[in-house]
């Protein structure tokens, strides 16, 4: 038999989410895919936490358009009441 190890260094960056690892992995595993399942694991974690990232801009971006909105009806009736009211 030999040796079925290998040493990797993994760098990501995802929505922002920067991430490093460095990894001594055995290239035969329990499950017989042929990849150590940590390196999915980690790649999962850095996804879910890009992702995470993302879902709070995307909530972010809406809620200031959403405000935007607001401010932008009532200073549009504000100039409306203006010029309805004043001479």
């Amino acid at each position: 038999m030999g040796d079925h190890r290998a040493y990797i260094k993994i760098e990501m960056e995802f929505h922002g989410i920067k991430d490093q690892t460095d990894m001594d992995i055995n290239y035969i595993n329990s499950d017989g895919n042929g990849m150590d399942s940590r390196v999915a694991d980690w790649f999962e974690s850095v996804y879910e936490r890009g992702m995470s990232k993302y879902r709070e801009q995307v909530e972010e971006y809406f809620a200031k358009e959403h405000q935007k909105e607001i401010e932008d009806g009532e200073r549009h009736e504000l100039e409306r009441l203006k010029a309805k009211y004043e001479p």
